[in-house]
């Protein structure tokens, strides 16, 4: 009776620890994309991300007709000059930890409708060179990477996209080299990022049939929509999460990827699960189960945004546009005021 009281309480001990672990990770391990209409700019969005309490890991959209670009305008400008200016400049140094969904100039949409050419394949690959100059001499960890490669690339494109993709990657890694070489401050990292797993019965894995093909990769990033239930509770959340970050793992292991997680995009509809009690049971169980990093979608609600079958999907936000929290932002910020 004696030994069984011991290992219960050496049980508790370690759910106890990896709990309290997962608290203070917290700040050093979660963060808030920024994305779509926002309150007032980057500026006014750093400091709402400061108010959560969220202060050092973000992810950010950065390439043509971002909503904070000059009003009415598309701003084409490649990446290593959009990212000079003042507003980004700023908010890449306001956060130690940066994930950037970037997209280049030289090929923008292009790589979805036909297979690039010599020139645009090299013009790309010197815009991410360019990019990854300006954003090394910025200290920090920043992680440039792409949106769900199997909605970015329509599957008949993927040939062609393996090749955009490998040109974004190569001017990564030569840009990277050369900061390194002029001593630049920031360190800079990659991403692939998918949204279907491996073994996805009837939908192919940008996992499993692209990030296989591509070299240069030091995250797998994850978007998450198909493994959050929308009827599940939080400890089925944990479950199905934890079972997850193994399935991840076994799979880059097999194929010899990176063995560095991100979950890129995790949320649900606050007007619905308004507590976030399910988004902390998956961050949760992600952290315990050695995922780095996690960005959950997004810092402001997206009035008049639907889904894929014409509903309001408007309700994913920290912040309404009027900067006042969510019923869920509220449940975010204590997860970051806990000990």
């Amino acid at each position: 009776m004696c030994r069984i009281a011991r290992v219960v309480a050496a049980a508790l001990l370690l759910l106890c620890g990896l709990s309290a672990a997962a608290r203070r990770d917290y700040r050093d391990k979660v963060g808030v994309y920024v994305w779509g209409k926002t309150g007032g700019g980057l500026a006014a969005a750093a400091a709402d991300i400061k108010r959560l309490g969220a202060d050092r890991v973000v992810r950010v959209y950065i390439g043509p007709g971002a909503s904070w670009d000059i009003q009415g305008k598309m701003d084409t400008a490649p990446l290593d000059v959009k990212v000079k200016r003042g507003d980004y400049r700023q908010f890449l140094a306001a956060f130690p930890v940066v994930m950037l969904t970037a997209y280049d100039s030289a090929s923008w949409d292009l790589y979805k409708k036909q297979r690039l050419d010599e020139k645009h394949l090299a013009a790309t690959k010197d815009e991410f060179r360019r990019f990854t100059l300006e954003i090394a001499k910025t200290a920090g960890q920043k992680i440039v990477s792409n949106w769900e490669f199997e909605n970015d690339c329509p599957a008949p494109q993927w040939p062609g996209c393996r090749e955009y993709y490998q040109a974004r990657l190569d001017g990564v890694l030569e840009g990277r080299k050369q900061a390194k070489a002029l001593g630049y401050p920031g360190e800079i990292f990659t991403a692939f990022e998918f949204t279907v797993v491996p073994g996805f019965k009837g939908r192919p894995s940008g996992f499993a049939d692209m990030a296989t093909q591509l070299k240069g990769i030091d995250f797998l990033s994850y978007s998450s929509w198909w493994s959050i239930a929308w009827d599940a509770d939080a400890p089925k959340v944990y479950k199905d999460f934890a079972y997850l970050a193994g399935l991840l793992h076994n799979a880059a292991a097999e194929r010899k990827l990176t063995p560095r997680l991100i979950i890129g995009e995790f949320g649900e509809y606050w007007n619905v699960h308004p507590n976030g009690e399910r988004l902390k049971s998956l961050v949760d169980a992600s952290l315990d189960n050695g995922v780095e990093y996690l960005f959950n979608w997004v810092l402001y609600d997206q009035p008049g945004n639907k889904d894929e079958w014409g509903r309001d999907a408007s309700h994913f936000g920290k912040y309404r546009l009027d900067r006042m929290l969510t019923p869920q932002g509220e449940a975010f910020r204590h997860w970051f005021q806990q000990p």
